[in-house]
């Protein structure tokens, strides 16, 4: 009867020491599953709003000769308007806009907004920017635009932060019949050399104004989804 009892006792004795390795192996599998999942959410949450190409590189791959590929015919600067017209109504415009950074004398650093002086998005704070010419790089275009919107030729661009596909109702060129427009952007970050130089700008802006870099700022101020957007961007590859 003894021998019996001891070998029911050594019987449980060995089910449980399996249950509770089994239940300790689940416990263990479980909390590392849930470690592996709040540490993958976390990176992909961080990884929002990041995109943007390493600094120096401006995706630019020329199939021949360089120089002849990026001449400039003045052809290619101002189209005739009916031409132009028709290509705002009736393709896709790419364009190089520009977060263009200055450092103030007390550290600060700030980003020019220009107030939109025709269609699309008349009179809306948006970046300096507009039509990429045949034969330009972006940071080609990028640092034309810096001259020709706001007078500002020391300049240094660093990286492409990305690109957006913009739709809007309404153009400079709509007709009775045909209106709107649709632009691919591609966003350049531009880093003024020089302090305290005042802009100068061209006909395509009524006003300009520095803000901060700090996308929470700019949504606070309901700053344009567009600029706002550039500035997630710009915080998530460089946060400082």
């Amino acid at each position: 009867f003894l021998l019996l009892v001891t070998e029911d006792t050594m019987t449980v004795n060995a089910n449980w020491t399996v249950l509770s390795s089994f239940v300790a192996g689940m416990a263990t599998s479980l909390l590392v599953a849930k470690l592996f999942n709040n540490n993958f959410t976390a990176k992909r949450k961080k990884r929002t709003n990041e995109g943007a190409t390493i600094e120096g590189d401006d995706l630019s791959l020329f199939y021949g000769d360089i120089d002849e590929l990026t001449t400039i015919l003045p052809s290619r600067k101002f189209l005739p308007e009916d031409l132009y017209g028709k290509m705002v109504r009736d393709c896709v415009v790419f364009c190089v806009d520009i977060i263009l950074v200055r450092k103030t004398d007390d550290g600060r650093r700030e980003c020019l907004l220009v107030k939109r002086s025709s269609e699309p998005v008349k009179g809306v704070w948006w970046w300096p920017g507009g039509r990429m010419l045949k034969g330009e790089t972006f940071f080609d275009a990028a640092k034309r635009k810096a001259r020709q919107e706001t007078g500002l030729t020391d300049v240094t661009c660093v990286q492409v932060l990305g690109i957006w596909n913009t739709f809007f109702p309404t153009s400079n060129w709509d007709t009775a019949t045909e209106k709107g427009t649709q632009t691919v952007n591609a966003i350049v970050l531009v880093e003024l050399n020089s302090v305290g130089v005042d802009v100068s700008l061209d006909n395509t802006s009524e006003d300009c104004r520095w803000i901060s870099l700090d996308p929470k700022v700019a949504e606070k101020n309901c700053e344009d989804k567009y600029v706002s957007q550039g500035l997630l961007r710009l915080h998530s590859w460089n946060p400082e």
